[in-house]
């Protein structure tokens, strides 16, 4: 404080002394100040006063007390309401605490004295920018390039808020001029690249890239960039090209090794990415990312003991990195060592992201042992410890399925969907409990409560059009569900849905062509050789028939009636 209360006593004298003192106490609180050009008074009376409680801000600035700061702002201003700078730094001040709505009013005032300020706007525009109201930073940036139409920044950043809003040809408009204007810039080829990706011009936005390179061949981002829209793209030899090209100038750079890596695992090209990788551990063995992803390497290629050496290794060295400990459990899992893996999970800290995860490790791990006593016990204190994750719920009522304990297993999956009432792997579970409890209306229901969540969900798509199929109603909905759920999983048990609503809308030709596919990509299934031989049956096929039927019982279908059906028609024969 007492450089403070120095530099109120500097102040006070100034209005006794000479304009030369003045200059000197002027002199004094620009050293004090930042490197800014500070707010200049004169000696008049209310300017003086301004002046004084400038300076205070400052002080108050370099003490830290921004509140106390604003306070001698805002008498400042009004003192003199004229000064633009005092209203800028006040601004400037509101945006450092986060007060972005108090820095827009600071800068509107502004605005009302002088429209026109370039820089008022620019403020205006960028303050609105930040604050996430891009809609209401394109009015001020225009205006801007309506009074400085030469401020390449500024078209780049009223692209970018256009884009923001939705108004993608606009912004492309802009952009093109800025172009047109700088066609060196490289944040312009940068923003229009990305603006063509954007919105799914993936050749044109290439095209951008390439140019770029080409006219600033040191753009390291492009490079990056490109790599990476190939790498979207799959185009993995591309992206390798790219990314290779970096790598020659550049062979220190981790980053790119990891780019490099992924993409060879993406061609599948895996002793390739483990030489890259092991290059980073080589030279940065904290690399522990790298480490990671080789494990995870051997894992994708099932050698679980190459994939535990790497996962402990990196423990020895990280003991609380709990994902490679999750990895190592699960590697040691594929390899039926149980017990490491159970000590492994059992190691995953309760509050780690993992722990829901490890524990239905750990109940399936019980299961496999023939625990599922354990498994059940084990899992029902963490549904009693508070909120799991949804598979836990999910395990557990599987585990009750497996024990003949459909009560049960329903009851856990309703608290489940209590806790998560928009999940659907248990709105779909608990769909399929309740048909096999004979509840076929909620089944129903249910279903179609997780096809609001999820539209695109194929399995349930698939139940409903099954379902109505079955009860012969609501056939051109049925059709409509069987449908889209091909569309989204072309799945033989689906063409099989498909088929059998075809046959009961009496399309038995479509029904046959669908269900003969479907038969032959899933030949041990009962149930569509059994509907195989009613759809030859309907066309008058009958040794068809006979033979779908006959490959029905074979696959061990207890079905009375189709045996009767058998008889009779070998009896036609």
């Amino acid at each position: 404080m007492l450089l403070f209360r120095l530099c109120q006593l500097v102040v006070l004298l100034a209005f006794l002394l000479t304009g030369c003192v003045a200059a000197d106490v002027q002199s004094d609180a620009r050293e004090t100040a930042s490197n800014k050009v500070p707010y200049v008074s004169r000696l008049n009376e209310p300017q003086s006063n301004a002046y004084f409680h400038y300076t205070k801000a400052r002080m108050l600035l370099a003490e830290d007390d921004r509140e106390g700061a604003v306070d001698a702002y805002l008498k400042a201003i009004d003192y003199d309401p004229d000064a633009e700078l005092l209203r800028f730094e006040l601004a400037e001040l509101y945006i450092a605490m986060g007060q972005l709505e108090n820095a827009i009013r600071a800068v509107e005032d502004l605005l009302l004295r002088d429209p026109d300020s370039v820089k008022a706007n620019m403020a205006l525009a960028n303050a609105y920018f930040g604050n996430n109201q891009p809609d209401k930073a394109i009015p001020y940036f225009l205006h801007v390039l309506e009074l400085a139409p030469d401020k390449e920044q500024v078209r780049l950043h009223l692209a970018i808020a256009m884009v923001r809003v939705g108004d993608v040809d606009l912004a492309s408009d802009q952009l093109k001029e800025l172009l047109k204007r700088y066609p060196d810039s490289r944040q312009g080829h940068l923003v229009m690249a990305r603006l063509y990706r954007e919105i799914g011009l993936n050749q044109l936005a290439v095209e951008q890239y390439r140019d770029l390179i080409r006219r600033n061949p040191d753009v390291e981002q492009a490079y990056l960039e490109l790599g990476l829209l190939y790498e979207d793209l799959q185009e993995w030899q591309s992206a390798l090209d790219v990314f290779s090209e970096v790598l020659d100038q550049r062979p220190l750079n981790f980053a790119l090794r990891h780019h490099i890596s992924r993409v060879y695992v993406g061609m599948k090209r895996y002793d390739d990415a483990l030489a890259e990788l092991n290059i980073i551990v080589d030279l940065k063995p904290d690399d522990f990312d790298a480490r990671r992803k080789i494990g995870l390497i051997f894992m994708e290629q099932k050698r679980w003991s190459d994939a535990v050496s790497v996962f402990a290794e990196i423990l020895e060295l990280r003991p609380d990195l709990d994902t490679a400990r999750y990895y190592l459990g699960t590697a040691y899992e594929r390899q039926s060592e149980w017990q490491a893996a159970l000590e492994a999970f059992f190691g995953i800290d309760r509050e780690s992201a993992l722990y829901d995860d490890a524990v239905a490790h750990i109940g399936y791990i019980y299961l496999e042992t023939d625990r599922i006593d354990k498994a059940i016990r084990f899992l029902e204190l963490r549904i009693a410890e508070g909120k799991p994750r949804p598979q836990v719920f999910n395990y557990l009522a599987s585990l009750y399925m497996s024990n003949d304990q459909m009560n049960l297993a329903l009851n856990t999956v309703e608290r489940g969907v209590g806790f998560y009432p928009e999940n659907v792997d248990l709105l779909y579970q608990k769909s399929l409990l309740l048909e096999r409890s004979g509840q076929h209306k909620d089944s129903i229901q249910t279903m179609k409560a997780l096809l609001v969540v999820d539209d695109q969900h194929a399995e349930a798509l698939n139940f409903l059009a099954y379902a109505m199929a079955v009860e012969n109603r609501d056939l051109d909905e049925a059709l409509g569900y069987a449908k889209r759920a091909l569309s989204l999983k072309p799945a033989p048990h689906i063409l099989d849905t498909l088929g059998w609503v075809y046959y009961r809308m009496g399309r038995f030709l479509e029904a046959l062509k669908v269900t003969e596919e479907a038969s032959l990509k899933l030949s041990d299934d009962a149930v569509i050789f059994e509907h195989l031989g009613e759809i030859h049956l309907a066309l008058n096929n009958l040794e068809l028939a006979r033979a779908a039927f006959e490959k029905a019982l074979q696959l061990g279908s207890d079905n009375v009636d189709l045996r009767d059906k058998l008889e009779t028609l070998s009896d036609a024969l």
